[in-house]
């Protein structure tokens, strides 16, 4: 298996399949209501749409990087989500950080073997680094997730 499916399939497993940490974002989020989902807490000024948000909006980012296009990232850093207004917008976030992991794993399995240890974008990162970086960032803030859901559930 070539390394880049390996490192597609990593971006995968953290959404939607099983890895090392035996948490996956669709699974956590299968049972999270609209209002648990748009629930602040003492804890965080995130809530877990906004979480979701925040790495649905970094797997475009890093889409756009193999595609060789830098994108812009203004000062609210993928955290300036729009009010979701019923249940219905909270299945389509969940629905589009699904569609953003898919595509940026499809981009990296097509990712030629040379560009791999090249920098993703002149003065950034290697390839292969931001790629792991990326599925690092969807691990910390699936963690978030997981703490905001259980404060919420129980009350806290």
């Amino acid at each position: 298996m070539k390394l880049q499916q390996l490192i597609a399939q990593h971006i995968l497993d953290v959404h939607n399949g099983v890895n090392w940490t035996e948490v996956n974002i669709a699974d956590t989020l299968k049972d999270v209501s609209f209002e648990m989902a748009v629930t602040q807490t003492k804890a965080s000024k995130n809530t877990i749409a906004s979480l979701l948000y925040h790495v649905t909006f970094y797997n475009k980012v890093m889409l756009k990087r193999l595609q060789g296009n830098p994108p812009v990232i203004n000062d609210a850093n993928g955290f300036d989500m729009p009010a979701l207004p019923d249940e219905a917008a909270w299945e389509k976030l969940k629905e589009k950080n699904m569609a953003s992991a898919n595509a940026l794993a499809e981009a990296i399995q097509n990712i030629p073997d040379e560009k791999l240890f090249e920098p993703i974008l002149p003065g950034y990162s290697q390839t292969y680094k931001s790629l792991h970086g990326i599925a690092e960032h969807a691990h910390y803030h699936l963690g978030q997730m997981v703490l905001l859901k259980n404060l919420i559930n129980h009350g806290a």
